[in-house]
This record gives C-alpha cells, sequence and structure tokens, in this order.
C-alpha cells in the first residue's frame, strides 16, 4: 500500500481527519507548506495534482526553486542492542557506521521480497510437494530466501 501521491515527480501525503471527516495532505521535499483536501480518494488526487501545478508555476513566476535540498544527514534512534550489533557487523565488515546504515538503507529501498509457490509432482510415486518461499530483488538480482517445504504427500491421480 503507498501511502503517497505521485504526480511530475512531486510527493504530497494523504491523511485522514475523522473530526471533520475530510483528506487533506501536504506537498513533501519542496521550500514552502502547500496544502489540499477534498471528500474523496479521487478528489484529493485531483486538488494534490493542481496544488502542484500551481506551486510550479509560483515558483516560475518568482524565479526560485521548487524542490526543498536534503542535508543528507538526519539522526535515527534504534536502541542500544542494535547500535551495537550494527556497529559490531560494520566492523565485521570493514566499513564504519555510516557506510554500513547508508547501504543498509540503499539495500531496503532497492529490495522487493515477492512470495511464490511452488507444486511438484514426481508421476513415478504419486507424490504432491507444496514448496513455499520468498525471493528478495535487489537491483536485477534476485536471490532465493526462507524456501519451505510446507506440506507433501500422496494423490490418486
Amino acid at each position: 500500500m503507498n501511502k503517497l501521491l505521485k504526480y511530475k515527480n512531486y510527493f504530497g501525503s494523504i491523511e485522514v481527519s475523522t473530526e471533520d471527516m475530510i483528506l487533506h495532505g501536504k506537498i513533501e521535499c519542496i521550500n514552502d507548506v502547500v496544502t489540499y483536501e477534498a471528500e474523496t480518494l479521487t478528489s484529493l488526487k485531483e486538488a494534490f495534482e493542481e496544488a502542484v501545478d500551481d506551486y510550479l508555476e509560483t515558483c516560475k513566476e518568482l524565479n526560485r526553486a521548487a524542490d526543498k535540498p536534503m542535508s543528507g544527514t538526519f539522526n535515527v534512534r534504534i536502541g542500544e542492542d542494535l547500535h551495537k550489533r550494527a556497529y559490531l557487523q560494520a566492523k565485521s565488515n570493514g566499513m564504519n557506521l555510516n557506510e554500513f546504515i547508508k547501504d543498509a538503507v540503499k539495500e531496503k529501498l532497492e529490495s522487493r521480497k515477492e512470495y511464490h509457490f511452488h507444486f511438484d509432482r514426481k508421476t513415478e510415486d504419486k507424490s504432491l510437494a507444496l514448496t513455499f518461499g520468498s525471493q528478495l530483488k535487489t537491483g536485477s538480482k534476485w536471490s532465493v530466501t526462507n524456501v519451505k517445504r510446507t506440506w507433501s504427500g500422496h494423490h490418486d491421480a
């Protein structure tokens, strides 16, 4: 489930106000605060797109940049145990903690897990096996993880 709207390479949040019974959001990663609201998701998407177009036109008229530059640094609180484990793993890999975390974030952003089921039918002994597993996609590579045989048995065919 994606909780962001996307239009012209800009992203907008989707929030719900149960108090007002309205949907609302704001354009993310820009230099200003631009909000939009609507009563339905379709209308919210339209309001977001209008807000992006209006914001870009305003920035053009004012001759200013629309995108907010990111500093490249941020603080993360991960707890003492996870901090220690990450530090030791980084040292074990011959890298510093910053490089390790950077690689971990990159891997998470570029990875996609897909689940699959596979049935094997062996005609010689009339057995059937179900295998469940997941595949992790990193860039253009696939690696198979968590493969488990969950059921096997004989059948009449």
